[in-house]
């Protein structure tokens, strides 16, 4: 495959209580946009208060997104809690890890676990040139 690919993904039992949005703008070289893709992976409306995961819930979940080749990108994900944690002390809810992972061409560029607050969730932003990463 050329291009890219985004995953995201988590082991945590209750990462059903989240949405996944992923946003990319595509550049060419002389930094003019070229495209826009994007994917979510929505379980629920946010403040839905699910008490517990639908019942079609997959036991392995993991938001795509399918990008096509470009000189730059900028890429952003966001996970973003729909139903807030069971515990009522902040103390009780600690991290959950997200991993994300990018593939260019058939060759993984970036592979790693970030913690994730269960009350806010997050929002990350990455900068692509080919197979360098950056972040703000």
């Amino acid at each position: 495959m050329d291009g890219y690919r985004v995953e995201v993904s988590s082991s945590f039992a209750e990462f059903w209580r989240y949405n996944v949005a992923l946003m990319c703008g595509c550049f060419d070289g002389a930094d003019t946009r070229t495209g826009f893709v994007a994917a979510e992976d929505a379980v629920a409306d946010v403040g839905s208060g699910l008490t517990a995961p639908p019942a079609d819930y997959p036991a392995a979940r993991k938001a795509v997104l399918d990008i096509p080749e470009a000189a730059r990108l900028v890429l952003c994900v966001y996970v973003v809690p729909h139903t807030l944690p069971a515990g009522n002390e902040v103390s009780e809810c600690g991290p959950f890890p997200l991993g994300l992972r990018i593939v260019h061409a058939g060759r993984e560029i970036l592979k790693e676990e970030r913690p994730i607050n269960q009350w806010s969730g997050t929002s990350i932003e990455l900068h692509v040139e080919g197979d360098r990463i950056g972040s703000r």
